[in-house]
């Protein structure tokens, strides 16, 4: 394979094999999913440790901050929401329960009340031309495509509807692939969301957004039948606020070559895990596939990278709060430490596992124009280059990549080999049992040299750096970069 390779590439891919360190790249997964990391939940002081270790290792390694930055570290603000503890629901002659019937994505202590509106399922061309100040509005969830999530349109329709005057948001869920059991355990507890209010103001944050269990379609009908002037009345209470910061972790290489400098490869994984769980056993989600992997990679590109830099300059960005809702990567895409407009790719890894040690899996493999760099790193070292084979899971819009894309700029997530969602997946992914001594590091190992070797030959590229025409973030990369 080599020598069908250039002399450059020969040489690159010859210092990696000579450099890339097995036992280094294992220590990093021993460390961040330990026993004693104890699943580095967003919030906690082992999820702080890790970003610390982070932090340490691109300072041992010659990794600076971000230009103009004091630190390692950025702050991101998140607001930490308590579900309610009591609330109640009528609407016209029925009534709704916590928890029985009713969950919240969102709430806030008070009683609201209002006519109620149904809207369908609440996108934007449904709320078109209607009059929501001062109601509740109902719809249905998700967007009538039952293979996407449906929390994302929540969001979507929540800040629609609180924008145009509304009072409340419910929607009506009927279960399929989710049980109603399942929803009741997710939307419960702790919740978290970013956070850009003043200090001091977060008891008045929030608004009531709530599901209402419709567990064979009747109520749906009896909300589509409702009479124009039917009110509602909703109160809640126990629900509670707090404001946390939490940090990201940004490094930086300076490029080589004296103009391509201004332009800089992002490298993200997210470094949270979900914590500890109250459970007899073993309690402690190690997350060594979803993150670790991720993180271990990171840094191991960092130690090559700062020896190794391509012409283009390197950014590194480790999320905090991507089991959150990829909060970390957001607060990055709201806030950037490095201008977006100088931000020309985003590499990003995050896997919840693999089962086909022979391959690399890119989702997004063909939404930008460095595609064949993909397929020549990973030939580089014996492996194979695959698109996401389950694109009905949209894992490309579940990762932090989608951040930085919703922004415009180009991105994808190169993550260890999958083909298919089998047992060798589900057995750890979210599991106590996805630990360090469970992965095969010769296998981890190839990979890491391939995604170096992919961020150098990007970082090298004297083609084109953009999206696949037609993608649908293209236009926010249109517009981002100020093409035509």
């Amino acid at each position: 394979m080599i020598g069908m390779i250039s002399a450059s590439a020969q040489k690159t891919v010859k210092s990696l094999n000579a450099e890339i360190d097995q036992q280094e790249l294992k220590s990093h997964l021993y460390f961040i999913a330990s026993d004693e990391m104890r699943g580095r939940n967003t919030g906690t002081v082992e999820n702080e440790i890790a970003a610390r270790y982070i932090a340490t290792r691109f300072s041992s390694y010659g990794v600076q901050p971000a230009p103009g930055a004091d630190s390692y570290f950025q702050q991101v603000s998140l607001m930490k929401a308590v579900s309610p503890q009591r609330a109640s629901l009528t609407v016209g002659d029925k009534e709704f329960a916590l928890e029985d019937d009713m969950v919240f994505y969102t709430a806030k202590n008070g009683s609201f009340s209002g006519e109620v509106i149904y809207v369908g399922y609440g996108l934007e061309d449904d709320l078109e031309g209607l009059d929501l100040a001062g109601k509740i509005v109902a719809a249905k969830t998700g967007n009538g495509n039952p293979s996407e999530r449906l929390t994302p349109y929540t969001i979507q329709k929540q800040q629609a509807v609180e924008k145009a005057g509304a009072v409340a948001l419910i929607e009506l869920f009927k279960p399929g692939r989710y049980p109603w059991q399942l929803i009741k355990y997710y939307f419960s507890g702790e919740k978290y969301s970013l956070y850009e209010g003043a200090e001091g103001d977060e008891e008045e944050a929030g608004f009531p957004s709530a599901w209402l269990l419709d567990q064979d379609g009747s109520l749906l009908s009896y909300f589509e039948s409702l009479e124009e002037g039917t009110t509602a009345s909703m109160n809640i209470a126990g629900q509670g606020n707090k404001v946390i910061k939490v940090p990201n972790v940004v490094g930086y290489i300076e490029g080589t070559d004296p103009k391509l400098k201004e332009e800089v490869i992002m490298i993200t994984a997210h470094f949270d895990h979900v914590g500890v769980s109250e459970v007899e056993g073993d309690s402690i989600w190690n997350g060594a596939r979803d993150n670790g992997i991720g993180v271990a990679n990171m840094l191991t590109a960092a130690e090559y990278l700062a020896n190794h830099p391509p012409k283009r300059s390197i950014a590194f960005l480790a999320c905090n709060a991507e089991e959150k809702g990829l909060l970390g990567s957001r607060w990055y895409a709201a806030h950037p430490v490095i201008p977006l407009e100088k931000t020309v790719y985003d590499l990003n890894t995050d896997t919840g596992g693999y089962n086909d040690v022979s391959k690399v899996t890119v989702v997004g493999f063909n939404r930008t124009s460095v595609t064949d760099l993909f397929t020549k790193a990973s030939e580089a070292f014996g492996l194979e280059a695959i698109d996401d084979p389950l694109p009905e899971e949209n894992y490309y819009d579940r990762s932090d990549n989608v951040s930085f894309a919703a922004k415009g700029v180009p991105a994808v997530s190169f993550d260890p080999g999958y083909t298919e969602m089998n047992e060798e997946i589900t057995k750890y992914y979210h599991q106590p049992a996805d630990e360090p001594q469970t992965l095969d590091y010769d296998y981890l190992t190839k990979y890491s040299k391939a995604y170096i070797y992919a961020v150098s030959l990007i970082g090298n590229y004297d083609g084109e750096i953009f999206w696949t025409e037609g993608d649908k973030y293209e236009p926010a990369g249109k517009e981002l970069y100020g093409r035509d």
